[in-house]
């Protein structure tokens, strides 16, 4: 499989961090020098996951005129779908107007989501004999955060990306991959209540479930613990099945949890300032998207062919996922 193709769209409403620090009581300072956000963008009253996505696909499929008649896979990844049910991938495939015989369907993960779904795709077009896959982010976190709430609302942004990939062919291949997942700790970054565990309706609904529990909850000690140890050991392995050094990697796009967790964790692995990516200044934590994000914007400079980036995203669940791409 090779990846060919990037594009990308963000919402119309934007918050500059004076707005976060009236809107949760944080300190302004606090939010621009540690996490690292001077801005983000979240959807606007009548935009949705599926409307966003779009959007970036039209991006995308303006720069390849064949390509909606070609696609035969759609995955979308996110973890806040516009409903229960159907699966954000079906009405994206409307709303483009894609053929009925590609398949597409939702992966429910977050900041570790793109790799795993750049995995995922690779596999399913070889054992189908398929060529063409379009993965889709958007997670649009917004929707789940209370708006006072300064652990969650100064740290997460909205945006949809696409990546356009191909069977057997494409600038971007995949060198090695690294992925796990402490399940143990996952109640770190959790939504309490509205599944099928704490429903809100039918005969084992809970009448008492507080609107508090129907919202995002992140524990950020446990989080940054969690990205320190685990991260690092990731990335190294990562780098030994790929037959590659620190040095050889031009390119590090690291999920933006947040500034000061990239720049630590940087130093714990050794990687130069130059080569980090950051772009979470402006947009927050865009959740699935933070690393396509960052991508598809180097690319648009043209400065992501002939290097080779090693990404990797990790959060809810708690999951990881490493891969070496050679562009």
């Amino acid at each position: 499989m090779g990846i060919e193709a990037f594009a990308h769209a963000l919402p119309s409403v934007r918050h500059s961090a004076a707005d976060l620090a009236r809107l949760t009581g944080a300190d302004e300072r606090f939010i621009v020098e540690k996490i690292g956000l001077e801005g983000r963008y979240v959807l606007g009253p009548d935009e949705t996951g599926v409307s966003l996505s779009a959007e970036a696909c039209r991006v995308l499929f303006a720069r390849f005129p064949e390509l909606a008649s070609e696609v035969d896979l759609l995955i979308v990844v996110t973890q806040t779908p516009d409903r229960r049910l159907p699966q954000n991938s079906a009405g994206l495939a409307a709303a483009l107007g894609l053929r009925p015989s590609l398949a597409a369907f939702d992966i429910s993960l977050g900041c570790s989501g793109y790799v795993y779904a750049l995995t995922v795709a690779e596999g399913f077009l070889a054992a189908t004999g398929k060529d063409v896959g379009v993965v889709v982010t958007c997670d649009p976190y917004s929707r789940i955060i209370a708006p006072a709430d300064k652990d969650t609302n100064c740290i997460f942004g909205d945006a949809a990306t696409v990546t356009l990939v191909r069977s057997g062919k494409g600038r971007g291949r995949v060198l090695a991959t690294d992925f796990g997942t402490r399940g143990e700790d996952g109640d770190a970054i959790c939504i309490p209540a509205g599944g099928a565990a704490r429903p809100l309706v039918g005969a084992a609904a809970s009448p008492d479930i507080p609107a508090d529990a129907l919202r995002l909850h992140m524990q950020g000690r446990a989080v940054f613990n969690f990205v320190n140890s685990i991260v690092p050991e990731s990335i190294h392995r990562c780098l030994e099945k790929a037959g590659a050094k620190l040095e050889d990697i031009d390119l590090f796009a690291l999920h933006q949890g947040s500034r000061y967790m990239l720049e630590s964790m940087a130093r714990r692995v050794g990687i130069p300032a130059d080569r980090l990516l950051i772009n979470m200044d402006r947009y927050g934590n865009t959740v699935s998207s933070s690393i396509p994000l960052l991508l598809s914007e180097v690319d648009a400079e043209g400065a992501l062919s002939g290097r080779t980036v090693l990404m990797s995203g990790f959060g809810v669940g708690l999951s990881w996922a490493t891969a070496v791409v050679r562009f």
